[in-house]
């Protein structure tokens, strides 16, 4: 099989602890994730590890075929193979949560199903060298995340399983769940699915990025609570002089200049990369005049002092750590990242608490915001190699029922949860104990047990663990519930929704577009940041925006609204 090597310029965003908070990412199919998560500890459960798998130990077969009965009622008599058989999984690893090996959940699977999941975790970071050596030794894993091959690459390459008529065959609960979320179509390439995504079974808590200030200090200054991006604006120009404290801190040129998928220009009614209208139209926002307007917006704060300016150097860890630091007033950001803060922010002073603010109107008077989706496209891959392709979507289509979606979040039943009157998962007591009172709780728990985004889990129970979360007793706490409860209205009416997938493109549109981002998306970065921070003159804006055009930014749009109106063609289709 042939294969490209792609040089490295980006390292995989992994999706772990933080979707539950929002990693998978920001980005469609991946998501926001934690790089501060603190220390996990190792341990397992003593109990766990002294239960080799396989034998009986004394059993009967009647006590044996009870603890083999999975939530769904499902005997070993349904497993999917008569002997066990290995399916190798590769991830990149989130150092708050190492993925350990002989787990709950991994135990459960190779029960329920005969599967003997193999998951090999490499440091995040490394991820994508470790994926892209693979790929060019023709050596991949049966499943794995995304890298930095593009899936129309891997699709050209034939290096991808293509899984439509294997769905339609083998795999009722993916059939079904496509069908009734038919958005997921727009996954496709040439009209065959070759990825899949990851299932959020609970519900979706996440707001997505949101504002948040300094309420301590607001309430101090006797100050409105701000209701408009431009009251902002004065607010904190105001807080910074009165308290000589930084104004906004912010993390990367990805939530101020706006390249990640969710940032502050949502709601501000602005957008850096494409974005849809009310009628289903595809436009380019950095192209367009609200941009300008934004750019505008945070030359004014830089000059007036109430932005930070390292934001275009900041990365994540630097940013919670100026946050807790007490001397910033204000961020827009997926709150996931900040898990903690204000218990943080309380050791330095007792007083101090960021709080969210109501969705703030933009120029037009409009309220408006994008949430995290409910469900992660483009999430796991299926490598053509693979030995049995029939036992595999059998097994990927046991992991999108409930019982795998139960294993995923709670990992062995008799050993780490147990099934309630009503048919519920509950955790054991002794689990709750134990991760209840741990340092880090949420992210050991992940760890020891395999369970939650850390670990494999194509059907998500993101709530599940959030018990575990240190920061649960802290009443100020900015944990996903009170975020939720904040913003619940604003997430049933229509004001915060999800984002539009793009269209499956043809192979020569794919490649057009990949020309136009590679000229068009680094220079638009760098020189936009030059405007806000005042070291390019703004005069020369508007040719600047002709010179994108000139690199085909009118043309990117152009072409999504080509392959829009063909989907929507096939779609009626069938």
């Amino acid at each position: 099989m042939k294969r490209k090597i792609v040089a490295l310029f980006m390292t995989m965003a992994l999706m772990a602890g933080t979707l539950a908070g929002c990693g998978n990412s920001d980005a469609g199919g991946s998501s926001d994730v934690s790089s501060d998560a603190g220390s996990t500890a190792q341990e397992s459960s003593a109990e766990s590890a002294e239960e080799p798998e396989g034998e009986n130990s004394g059993e009967s077969e009647a006590e044996n075929e009870e603890e083999n009965q999975g939530a769904s009622g499902e005997t070993a008599s349904s497993l999917l193979t008569e002997e066990p058989v290995t399916i190798t999984f590769m991830r990149g690893e989130n150092s708050a949560i190492p993925v350990q090996d002989n787990v709950a959940s991994t135990r459960q699977i190779l029960e329920r199903t005969g599967i003997d999941l193999d998951i090999t975790a490499v440091p995040g970071s490394d991820y994508n060298t470790k994926m892209t050596a693979l790929y060019a030794a023709n050596d991949m894993p049966d499943i794995f995340f995304a890298f930095n091959m593009t899936k129309r690459e891997m699709v050209e390459d034939g290096a991808l399983l293509a899984l439509s008529d294997l769905i339609d065959e083998y795999a009722p609960n993916i059939k079904a769940y496509y069908d009734e979320n038919p958005y997921l179509y727009r996954t496709m390439v040439d009209g065959e699915i070759y990825s899949l995504p990851q299932k959020r079974v609970d519900q979706n808590l996440e707001a997505g990025c949101v504002p948040f200030i300094r309420m301590d200090l607001l309430e101090d200054a006797g100050l409105p609570v701000p209701t408009t991006w431009k009251e902002l604006a004065e607010t904190l120009v105001t807080l910074t002089e009165k308290y000589n404290m930084e104004g906004w801190a912010a993390r990367g040129s990805g939530r101020i200049i706006g390249e990640s998928d969710y940032s502050w220009l949502d709601s501000f009614g602005a957008s850096f990369s494409y974005y849809t209208d009310k009628e289903g139209t595809w436009h380019l926002g950095m192209i367009e005049d609200k941009y300008k307007d934004a750019v505008l917006f945070l030359k004014n704060l830089v000059e007036r002092g109430a932005l930070d300016e390292e934001w275009l150097t900041t990365d994540t860890a630097g940013w919670q750590e100026k946050l807790g630091s007490g001397n910033y007033l204000f961020w827009y950001d997926n709150p996931t990242f900040a898990s903690g803060i204000n218990t943080a922010l309380s050791a330095v002073n007792p007083d101090a608490r960021f709080a969210p603010l109501e969705l703030l109107e933009d120029y037009d008077g409009n309220v408006f915001n994008y949430k995290q989706p409910t469900h992660y496209t483009d999430t796991f891959y299926i490598s053509a190699d693979v030995e049995d392709p029939v036992l595999l979507i059998k097994f990927l289509d046991w992991c999108y029922s409930d019982e795998g979606a139960i294993t995923f979040g709670y990992g062995r039943e008799g050993e780490t949860y147990y099934m309630d009157d009503d048919g519920n998962p509950q955790w054991l007591p002794e689990i709750l104990e134990k991760y209840a009172n741990a340092e880090d709780g949420y992210y050991q728990a992940s760890s020891d047990m395999g369970v939650n985004n850390g670990y494999f889990c194509p059907a998500w129970m993101n709530l599940t663990i959030e018990v575990f979360r240190a920061s649960s007793n802290n009443p100020d706490e900015l944990t996903a519930q009170y975020i939720y409860d904040f913003y619940e209205e604003q997430l049933n009416d229509g004001t915060i929704v999800e984002k539009t997938l793009l269209p499956p493109m043809t192979v020569e549109q794919d490649a057009r577009i990949q020309e136009i981002k590679q000229a068009v998306q680094d220079t638009a970065i760098t020189e936009f940041s030059k405007f806000v921070m005042g070291q390019r003159p703004i005069e020369e804006y508007d040719a600047f925006i002709e010179e994108l055009k000139g690199l085909g930014a009118q043309e990117w749009a152009d072409i999504l609204n080509e392959a829009e109106t063909a989907f929507q063609e096939t779609m009626e289709g069938l």
